[in-house]
């Protein structure tokens, strides 16, 4: 099974600010994740790690030092988030394009050309012109341009994208699984959905940092850091409380806490951030006081926005509460807690 192994890779924008800071993973054959949202660096990293622009770190396929060698002497394949295909060629010439500049012969690479564009839907346009085509096609081309590459490493930056939410899923089912024997398969996604279909182990990516690697059901469990909250677990609040031996103190309410969940009992007695999810929070007779906001249709009963002063909370239950009912809610069982300096978790899950 081969490998790329990256360690401490640093990539600067522009030569100046650093845009990856420290990024460190091994990935292996089949499908590998880094999962972030817009701005992340995901783009930055994926052209870091194939050469495209300059790093620094080590970076090893198997036992070769890729660093030593310039982007066309790896057999690395990039697909961008813009396609970069020749728009005023045929489908058959950009699929043909990098077997050529490889030296295949031509009646070979036309043969694995055409064999190529039916799976990926295009046989019946081989000969039309690529700036004619759809975003459907024009995604499935830069794919199967791909494909035929047959690299030891494929990296395809979220050019999926580019389609609508229902074009995106049928596109993502429909070619991925294609590239499940072509070697190491590096995708840059912003789904969720996307990067756990793909992968148990997906590196969460976030202003150039690697915020936390494991399954998108781990990050659920055991977020790393605010953002990560924020990112996985669906209506969620994050708002100040003070942490003391008897509980945590929020809305003028001491809240049961287990201390022994602490990382380091130096956070006794000061203040921190607590999470909450809707589970944590009870529509009650007496507790709280709080305002309906906004209600909406859940899967079971309904999802209420509330209002405590400046913090809005979100909470279950099967009742028909009214916009700007005032109401009680108790809290219980408070998620996870972050450092407010640094928004990393400081509990032991």
């Amino acid at each position: 099974m081969s490998k790329l192994i990256c360690r401490d890779i640093h990539i600067k924008y522009f030569g100046h600010d650093e845009s990856i800071c420290g990024f460190s993973a091994d990935f292996s054959d089949g499908f590998n994740v880094v999962f972030g949202g817009s701005k992340s660096g995901k783009t930055t990293l994926l052209k870091g790690l194939s050469g495209l622009i300059e790093s620094e770190g080590d970076l090893f396929f198997d036992d070769t030092d890729v660093r030593e060698l310039s982007p066309k002497d790896r057999n690395f394949a990039f697909v961008f988030d813009d396609l970069a295909l020749f728009e005023r060629h045929s489908v058959l010439y950009n699929l043909e394009y990098p077997l050529r500049v490889r030296g295949v012969a031509k009646e070979e690479r036309r043969r694995r050309a055409r064999e190529a564009a039916a799976l990926f839907d295009l046989d019946l346009m081989t000969e039309h012109y690529v700036y004619k085509l759809n975003d459907w096609h024009r995604v499935a081309l830069a794919l199967c341009r791909a494909y035929l590459r047959n690299a030891d490493v494929t990296f395809i930056d979220n050019v999926f994208a580019r389609l609508d939410l229902c074009t995106r899923k049928e596109a993502f089912y429909r070619f991925i699984p294609l590239f499940a024997h072509r070697g190491i398969v590096i995708l840059a996604t912003d789904s969720v959905e996307e990067a756990s279909f793909l992968s148990n182990t997906v590196n969460y990516l976030n202003c150039g940092y690697l915020l936390q690697r494991g399954s998108i059901a781990e990050m659920r469990e055991a977020p790393s850091c605010v953002v990560a909250f924020e990112t996985f677990c669906d209506y969620v609040s994050v708002f100040p409380a003070h942490l003391a031996a008897e509980g945590l103190s929020v809305f003028d309410t001491v809240i049961p806490f287990d201390i022994s969940r602490l990382i380091g009992e130096n956070y006794i007695g000061t203040d921190v951030l607590a999470g909450l999810r809707p589970e944590n929070v009870t529509i009650s007779d007496s507790g709280i006081p709080a305002t309906v906001r906004v209600r909406f249709y859940g899967e079971n009963g309904y999802l209420y926005l509330l209002m405590i002063g400046d913090v809005e909370l979100y909470a279950c239950d099967h009742r028909v509460l009214d916009p700007s009912a005032s109401i009680f809610i108790t809290v219980r069982n408070v998620f996870t807690l972050f450092d407010p300096n640094n928004e990393r978790a400081v509990v032991r899950y």
